[in-house]
C-alpha cells in the first residue's frame, strides 16, 4: 500500500497556532478539509470548545463552520446534542457511485455536443501534462487532479447545475477517491483511462466516451466493501497517517 508521509498532530497544532489570526471563510476550509479527510472519526461528536482551542478561534466561526458543512452534508447535528461527524459506510459510497456515474455520463455527452473544439484539445492537453508529472505528485496532488478532470469535463456539460451536483458529490468521497487514487496509482490505470475518455471527445465518439467514464467510474459492492474496509483501518489505525 502506498503510505502518505507519517505526521503528528501535535505538528498539526504548532502549524496551526503560527498561522496569522483566521477569518470566517479560512476556518470553514480547514475544517471543512478535516471532514473530508475524516480527521473527526465517523459519527464521533465534535467537540467545539477543544475544535476551537485547537485552530486557536473563538467558538462563532467554529459554529458557523459546522452549521454550513452540515448543509454540505460532511457533518451532521443532533437536537440537544450537538455535531458529530457523518457516518462513513458501503451503503452511502456505492449510492454516492451510483449517482456519480449518472451525472458523469450525462456530463461526457453534452460537453461533446456543446464543447468547442479547442476546448476538447485543451482538456487533452492539460490531462497529457498531468501525466507527464504524475510521478512528481504526492497522492494528495493526483487526488486534486483527478478530481479537476471530471469536473473540467462537467463544466465543458454548458449546465452550471451538473458540475454544481457533482462538486457536492466529489466533497462527500473525498476520502474514498483518495484511497482509489493511491490502488490505481500502482498500475498507472487512471493516467490511460482519462486519456482515453478525452481522446473519445475529441472525436465526439459520445458512445465510448460515456462507456470508458461509466467503466471508469463503476465501483461493485465488492470494491466498495474493500475501499471502506482499508478506510477504516486509516481512519482507526492510522489515524496520525491521514
Amino acid at each position: 500500500m502506498l503510505r502518505p508521509t507519517r505526521h503528528s498532530n501535535q505538528d498539526d497544532d504548532a502549524a496551526l497556532a503560527s498561522k496569522p489570526i483566521k477569518t470566517g471563510p479560512r476556518v470553514y476550509e480547514e475544517i471543512r478539509r478535516m471532514a473530508m479527510d475524516y480527521r473527526f472519526k465517523p459519527n464521533e461528536r465534535i467537540n467545539e470548545v477543544a475544535l476551537a482551542a485547537r485552530l486557536n478561534v473563538s467558538r462563532s466561526p467554529i459554529r458557523e463552520a459546522l452549521q454550513r458543512l452540515v448543509t454540505e452534508e460532511l457533518i451532521t447535528f443532533q437536537t440537544n446534542r450537538g455535531f458529530f461527524c457523518r457516518g462513513f459506510d458501503v451503503d452511502e459510497v456505492v449510492n454516492l457511485s451510483d449517482v456519480r456515474a449518472v451525472l458523469e455520463e450525462r456530463s461526457v455527452r453534452l460537453a461533446i455536443q456543446r464543447a468547442t473544439n479547442e476546448e476538447l484539445a485543451a482538456l487533452v492537453d492539460w490531462w497529457t501534462l498531468t501525466m507527464a508529472r504524475a510521478d512528481s505528485f504526492s497522492s494528495a496532488e493526483l487526488t486534486a487532479r483527478d478530481e479537476e478532470f471530471h469536473i473540467r469535463i462537467a463544466r465543458l456539460s454548458g449546465n452550471p447545475e451538473l458540475a454544481r451536483m457533482l462538486e457536492g458529490i466529489n466533497t462527500r468521497i473525498h476520502f474514498v477517491r483518495k484511497i482509489e487514487v493511491e490502488k490505481h496509482r500502482r498500475l498507472s490505470t487512471t493516467y490511460t483511462e482519462h486519456s482515453e475518455i478525452a481522446r473519445a471527445m475529441v472525436t465526439r465518439d459520445a458512445d465510448t466516451a460515456a462507456r470508458l467514464m461509466h467503466d471508469h467510474i463503476d465501483i461493485s459492492v465488492a470494491d466498495a466493501m474493500s475501499t471502506v474496509r482499508e478506510g477504516l483501518a486509516r481512519i482507526y489505525v492510522d489515524v496520525d497517517q491521514i
